[in-house]
């Protein structure tokens, strides 16, 4: 969690730090950062009216700056005038508060720049990137794929990016009204206490969701590629697991950024030379270089082995190295996408649902049968029988 250290020694300053920031970041106020014990990510408030009198305010922000070790300085002031603002930004202050600020304002400049240190000195979450021309069989695969992380571990978060409506929000069955552009609108404020409020959640797994369209079933406007991927970023920080699915996005740039971060890229594709020659450009289009195509995947979708476009001659296509075919019961997929209850089940033991343990690289302990447990016993009642 992100921290406020505050160098003050005045509590009602503290009092009010934490007022305006909830219970989203404690505040800690401390007199020198030697013994604050810090960790990253975090800020540190500077308290002007506890600055020494025998000490000029550059001095002071430069001393502090060299012990913050990366963390932004912001300088809490009653002198808002200007020669003291630009004397505290070029000695190393990142922004000005006014020290009798309360509130809304308090907490609009110190939510910006958390997020800003979380999104670049957090430990971002893992982040599994889900590209295909098909975009309701890749929706399906990342939510069946989202939902294995989440029984497996803490739960995490589903980006959807399908239009006109999306198809991980009819899967999962729940009603979405927040989407990316209400999430860029507020990214200066976000955190895990919003978040947490704003964001659709699936009750049986607690998996959120974050949608493109925002249960209003249009695109929306006024966002731009650099947005989503510095909100994917942010979101990478506030949870443990993050797998995003492109669904209609085709910007070739942002595919890029995100496949650049992304640890996995699972590509979708069924045994189609139609749809393979369809991925195979979006592949190009997206330029990526060896390092990216290392980390990406092919998988099958709807594998059947008596067709000839077999898994590897389609790898071989894309210039992927890692190919794994995933099985697909077509009438039970059908199903549970009309019915909002996806495949993968707490418990399932389906080839499906192996396929999607193996994608996530999470361990599926087999159960013994009843016939096996059966056989067991006979043989150790056999074995009793003869010794007495």
């Amino acid at each position: 969690m992100a921290r406020i250290q505050l160098l003050s020694v005045d509590s009602s300053l503290a009092d009010r730090l934490s007022e305006a920031m909830g219970d989203r970041v404690p505040v800690s106020m401390v007199q020198s950062l030697d013994d604050a014990g810090i960790e990253k990510p975090g800020i540190v408030v500077m308290d002007h009216a506890a600055m020494s009198a025998g000490r000029s305010l550059t001095s002071s922000i430069t001393a502090i700056a060299e012990q913050a070790n990366g963390r932004q300085i912001i300088l809490a002031t009653d002198d808002l005038e200007t020669d003291v603002i630009l004397q505290a930004m070029r000695a190393g202050a990142a922004d000005v508060i006014p020290r009798n600020a309360t509130g809304e304002e308090v907490s609009r400049v110190l939510s910006r720049h958390l997020n800003n240190v979380v999104a670049t000195q957090g430990l971002p979450a893992r982040l599994t990137l889900v590209l295909g021309m098909d975009r309701e069989a890749s929706a399906i695969l990342a939510t069946d794929l989202a939902l294995a992380h989440a029984y497996d571990r803490n739960p995490g978060l589903l980006i959807d990016c399908t239009l006109p409506n999306s198809a991980a929000e009819s899967y999962l069955d729940i009603s979405v009204d927040y989407g990316l552009a209400s999430a860029v609108a507020d990214i200066g404020r976000l955190d895990s206490s919003l978040l947490s409020d704003a964001l659709a959640r699936h009750d049986a797994s607690g998996l959120s969701l974050l949608t493109l369209d925002g249960g209003t079933g249009s695109e929306p406007t006024g966002i731009e590629p650099s947005d989503i991927v510095k909100l994917t970023q942010l979101m990478r920080s506030s949870y443990d697991n993050v797998v995003f699915c492109a669904g209609n996005l085709r910007h070739s740039g942002l595919l890029r950024e995100l496949a650049s971060q992304a640890q996995s890229i699972e590509v979708v594709c069924r045994q189609s030379l139609r749809e393979l020659g369809a991925s195979r450009q979006m592949l190009e289009q997206i330029g990526a270089d060896p390092a990216t195509l290392s980390r990406m995947r092919l998988l099958v979708w709807d594998h059947e082995p008596g067709i000839l476009l077999d898994g590897r001659r389609m790898a071989d296509a894309l210039q992927l190295e890692n190919v794994l075919n995933v099985p697909v019961d077509r009438v039970s997929c059908a199903n549970a996408f009309n019915a909002g209850q996806p495949l993968m089940q707490e418990g399932q033991n389906t080839p499906y649902s192996r396929a999607i343990a193996r994608i996530g690289n999470i361990t599926v302990q087999e159960k013994r049968t009843l016939a096996g447990f059966n056989t067991l016993r006979r043989s150790l009642l056999r074995t009793v029988e003869r010794s007495s």
